[in-house]
């Protein structure tokens, strides 16, 4: 074959490819400049992303607390010290259109492999509708959306509480509970329906959106029907993956509407007209910055807990990702502790629940997760750990 009967070739593949591409722009043009966007927006990240341009401070973090705190500290400047401190319960969200595409996860490598082609041209045939489409807000590559396997993960997460639920019962103070069982009052809000001691946190991608809206679907059902209560999902920008691929990019706009996918259409309990308005996009500030790297954001994830401004309540639910809670407990458990989640991500719709010190000695603050506290509420870590 020619050189000639070559770029014949390729020019008859990207002929039609190129004239549908026009005739989006000219039938949705607002549609096909944002996808241009996306796509631009994901090269400068690839390119010039610094997100995982970071190490793990020497600084450790028991050193700023008290041994009766879980810390270390023997110094005598302990007592110009100030203490505060916070429950957190973290959600991994369920699996991804992307992690269906590219990660083998728990499926036999062998297969994943052997389809791998197929399943990525599935993909491309998807955004590619998507596209035609004028589909926007929708991507299987931008911020990707559950995948099926996703939306079971997360429903079992929701099956779990609701059989946690029954087995607790209505009765029992809430202070009189620990570990797991405190845990799965607090994630939903039992007894406190109509002003909850918590706030439900998500980071600004679908994915982990999704599966806080799946996952607490029981905790949130009464309050959107009622409408007596302020529960909802408020998106934190410090949450958002550390990751320089176009899945860790968040499709929605700066303080926009955050409109339900395909996932998000037939939770039980949550009619798909309330889920707009049961996520809070008011912090929402678009995607990280170029500049930033996931330690910025560990810490400002730090600051938001203990933010009275931002979150005043005593308990935080976070929803978001796995590489941004493996460095939360690199940087922020004590150096000397071995645990499991320094090197083992939390399984997708798993949640583990901790308590999350602060020091502020001479207006400086400092942080640490007790060891003590950390409790595996479902799932746990899994075994992969690549980054």
């Amino acid at each position: 074959m020619t050189l000639t009967q070559d770029l014949q070739g390729i020019h008859h593949i990207l002929r039609p490819i190129l004239l549908v591409s026009i005739l989006c722009l000219l039938s949705n043009p607002t549609a096909a400049i944002r996808k241009a966007k996306l796509f631009y927006t994901s090269l400068l990240y690839l390119v010039l992303c610094k997100d995982k341009k970071w190490k793990v401070p020497p600084e450790d973090p028991a050193t700023f607390f008290p041994k009766e705190l879980g810390g270390n500290k023997t110094d005598v400047n302990v007592a110009n010290a100030t203490y505060m401190e916070k429950t957190v319960i973290l959600i991994r969200h369920g699996e991804s259109t992307w992690n269906d595409t590219f990660n083998a996860g728990d499926r036999n490598k062998a297969l994943f492999v052997l389809f791998f082609i197929p399943n990525l041209l599935y993909a491309i045939v998807m955004e590619s509708y998507y596209f035609v489409s004028g589909k926007d807000s929708e991507s299987w590559f931008f911020d990707s959306a559950l995948s099926v396997k996703g939306v079971r993960q997360s429903e079992g997460l929701r099956k779990f509480l609701k059989k946690e639920k029954m087995r607790l019962g209505s009765n029992g103070a809430k202070s009189s509970m620990k570990g797991e069982e405190r845990a799965i009052q607090l994630l939903l809000a039992l007894n406190e329906e109509s002003s909850p001691s918590s706030h439900v946190v998500s980071s600004n991608l679908r994915r982990a959106i999704s599966t806080a809206a799946i996952g607490l679907a029981d905790r949130f059902s009464s309050s959107v029907v009622s409408s007596k209560s302020d529960d909802e999902i408020l998106l934190l920008p410090c949450l958002q993956e550390i990751s320089r691929n176009p899945d860790a990019l968040t499709i929605l706009p700066s303080r926009g509407v955050a409109h339900p996918t395909w996932c998000d259409v037939n939770i039980p309990g949550l009619p798909v007209s309330s889920f707009s308005t049961l996520i809070d996009t008011k912090l929402h500030t678009g995607n990280k910055s170029l500049k930033s790297n996931g330690l910025i954001r560990l810490r400002q994830f730090c600051e938001d807990v203990f933010d009275e401004s931002k979150l005043p309540k005593s308990t935080i639910i976070a929803a978001g990702h796995s590489l941004f809670y493996r460095s939360l407990f690199q940087v922020f458990l004590p150096r000397d502790v071995e645990h499991i989640g320094k090197k083992k991500k939390i399984v997708n719709g798993g949640v583990v629940m901790f308590t999350l010190r602060e020091a502020t000695v001479e207006k400086k603050k400092e942080y640490m997760i007790d060891p003590s506290s950390i409790v595996v509420v479902y799932g746990g870590f899994g075994k992969h750990t690549k980054g």
